[in-house]
């Protein structure tokens, strides 16, 4: 099975769905959450550790490294990174398609 058009044709039933950014936006937040928790365990860091180099709880630094459901903002993966001795960087790239069309409103749940 061609996996480019599987992958296609998923990007296709979620931006159908209107759910399309919302995946996009998730699978990012889990990569991040992963990329915290590998530094954390390279460095052999304990959650506790890392929270109070955060000067947060380790609750909250099991929220942010939760990539089940990663809960995280700007702020606090650059904190984290920072705990861990590395740098968050962030960029912003056009998108390779000039035919952008704008995302649809998400369907509410029944």
């Amino acid at each position: 099975m061609n996996r480019e058009r599987i992958g296609s044709s998923l990007d296709s039933m979620f931006e159908d769905l209107g759910e399309l950014e919302e995946v996009k936006i998730l699978t990012q937040k889990r990569i991040l959450a992963r990329q915290l928790d590998q530094a954390r365990r390279a460095g052999n860091v304990s959650i506790s550790e890392m929270a109070r180099r955060m000067g947060t709880s380790r609750m909250a630094v099991h929220s942010l490294l939760d990539s089940a459901k990663p809960t995280m903002t700007i702020d606090s993966v650059s904190r984290a990174a920072n705990a861990l001795g590395a740098a968050l960087e962030m960029k912003v790239v056009s998108r390779p398609s000039p035919s952008h069309r704008p995302a649809k409103p998400r369907r509410k749940a029944a």
